[in-house]
Order: structure tokens, then sequence, then C-alpha cells
């Protein structure tokens, strides 16, 4: 195995298994934990996985071979001296190799998902953000839910207009993001990195649950609802991060919602039926399933969560699936339920390929 703590940048982005877990988020339980036994190495981790993430937008469009080539033009591109001083990313190079690589013809294979283009773009723009070096931001623009994956395997569906802001990587002792508009949360358990959502004047502060959202830029309250585990709430005073949990703190469980006041920071709970704030299948979708085929499966996977699940249907035909999934991740559904049918996944963009040897 490599001797990944003397790793530079250079290094990170010719390492495979690193390219992997970038793209495809393969053995992300392993990376994690080299990154919190490692700090001294997440400057040049985030610096390798902007890169990465720049030259190939999280899609598959490209050869593993064109993304070497790529990183290798761009990296020549920028004196010796500047890849040795850690500043480099945080300057303007990282914003002229992206420029560089339009240049030289990705934004052609791009344009075949505007999705992706459009994500590509917010990117690109958030480097010049000097406060948040390797903060990266997805707006949805379409008329349809948009899932977002977040580095720790998290995921969140955006609904139209609503945007979500995070780090390329996230700290060791705590995971943050911050939202505006309307989406719905799947968060990955770690209670040792507690997960916390900076929404208006709210903080919603978790260690691994399912809960939505409201906090359009335009209304006056922000609501929220568990959907299930516990999750706390408090007000974010003044705006400022650092003085959070100075005011009222409160613990809401599954079927609780809180309208929380961006003017008076006042919260109001109450106790609902059902916990849908936003009418999003993922709401009510309790994924259950009794000798369910494993096509039908997939479908409710594609209404839940916005995505395109390709698969070859004569190979699946006998497959069916008996489980109750909770709220797991998107990632972790699809982890579970091919290991039940024997079958393997990969995620390109909004699209997951299934393989599968059948279930004769």
């Amino acid at each position: 195995m490599n001797n990944y703590s003397h790793f530079q940048a250079k290094d990170w982005l010719d390492d495979l298994a690193f390219q992997r877990w970038v793209y495809h988020g393969e053995q992300d339980v392993f990376w994690q934990d080299f990154i919190r036994n490692h700090p001294e190495q997440q400057a040049n981790i985030e610096q390798a996985r902007e890169l990465l993430l720049v030259v190939r937008g999280e899609l598959d469009a490209l050869p593993d071979s064109e993304v070497k080539l790529r990183v290798s033009e761009i990296l020549n591109a920028i004196p010796d001296e500047k890849l040795r001083a850690l500043p480099w990313w945080k300057s303007n190079w990282l914003k002229i190799a992206a420029m560089l690589l339009l240049a030289l013809g990705i934004v052609t294979a791009l344009f075949q998902e505007k999705e992706n283009l459009q994500s590509l773009q917010t990117f690109v723009a958030g480097l010049g953000d000097g406060n948040k070096p390797g903060q990266l931001e997805i707006y949805n623009q379409t008329n349809a839910i948009q899932l977002v994956n977040l580095p720790d395997g998290s995921s969140v569906i955006l609904k139209k207009q609503a945007r979500i802001s995070y780090p390329a990587v996230f700290a060791a002792d705590r995971r943050e993001v911050t939202l505006r508009g309307e989406a719905f949360f799947e968060i990955v358990k770690n209670p040792e990195q507690p997960f916390f959502v900076f929404a208006g004047s709210m903080v919603t502060k978790v260690k691994g649950t399912s809960f939505s959202i409201k906090a359009n830029d335009g209304d006056d309250d922000v609501e929220l609802v568990v959907k299930t585990g516990v999750v706390e709430v408090s007000a974010l005073e003044n705006e400022g991060r650092s003085q959070v949990g100075a005011g009222k703190k409160l613990i809401l469980k599954p079927n609780e919602q809180v309208t929380f006041n961006r003017k008076s920071l006042n919260m109001i709970t109450k106790t609902v039926q059902k916990p849908v704030l936003l009418n999003l299948p993922a709401e009510s979708q309790n994924f259950e399933f009794k000798r369910t085929p494993l096509a039908e499966v997939f479908v409710e996977l594609e209404k839940t969560y916005g995505i395109d699940i390709q698969f070859d249907a004569r190979s699946i035909q006998h497959c069916t699936l008996t489980a109750k999934l909770g709220d797991e991740p998107v990632h972790e559904k699809l982890d579970l339920i091919c290991a039940v049918v024997n079958a393997r996944y990969e995620t390109r963009g909004s699209t997951v390929a299934i393989t599968s040897e059948g279930c004769e």
C-alpha cells in the first residue's frame, strides 16, 4: 500500500484508489478515518479532490486515461514553486486550471449533461470566495428535485431553487452545511462527527437521522420536521456561528415539527401525524418491500431521489427483495440492496448503473 502520510497534492492526483473515492465514494470509511488520523494531510487532500472534481465534474464521461492526461497538462502549466507552496490552490491558479480545462475541450463532454455543467460552473465561481476556500455550492435551477451526495455519503434532496454549500472535505470533528430553500436530509450516522445545518438563523444539529427543512429567503419563518432520529435546534444570533447555543435549544423527535421565527428567534413546536413538510416522496416513503420485484424497487428509488437507475431487465427478472430500509442515504440503500441480490452499481452523475448476474 502507498505511504499516504508522505503524499503531496501531485501524488494524490495520480493515486487510483484516491480517484475512486473522489468519483465513486469507494472505501469511504477508510478515507474518512485516514483524514481524521492525518490532519496534516487534509490540505493536500482538499487540493487534489477539488482539482479532480474540476477535471471530471464527478462524471464518468471521461475515461481514466483522459483524466490522467488532463491533470498532467494542468499541473505542467503550474510552476513547480507554486505546487510546492501550499497556498497555490487558494490563489488564481486553480481558476486558471479550470479555464485551461475548458480550452482543452472538456466543456464538450460536460454539455452532454446540463446539470453537471451547472454544477461545475457553480464550483468554479465559488473559487473566488477567499473566505471559504474549498467550499462547494450546488444550486438546483431545474424544475425537478436534485440529489446531492455529500462528502461523508449523506444524501440531500434539493427542491427547485434550493441551494446548499459545504466543504470539499468535512472537518474531523464536525460536518457543516448551509441551506437556502427547501431540502430533505438523510444523514450518515457518526456520533463522533455531528452534522450541522445552518438555515436562516436556525442551527440544526444531528448525529444521523432524516428530516426536512424549509428555509426560503423571503419567508419570516424557518420550518423543520423530523422523520426519524433526534435533532437539536437552536438560534444563530447575529448571523455569527461563534454564538451558536447562546439562546434556547429544543430537542425534536420523529413526527415533531418546529417553526422558527427569524426576527424574534422564537420557536414553536407541535406534533404532526406524518412528517411531510415539502411534499417529497422521500418524506412518506417507508421503503418496506416483501418479495418485491427488483425492477419495482429501482422505480421507487428513482421517484424518491430523482435519479436514473439503469439495469438489464432480463438479468434481474427473477430477483426480488424482502427488506425494510430505514433513513440510510441513497448509497447505503443501494449497498444493502445489491448485497442481497448479488449485484453491484456504479454512480455516474445522477445516473446509477446496475450490473447483476441474476438471481436464478
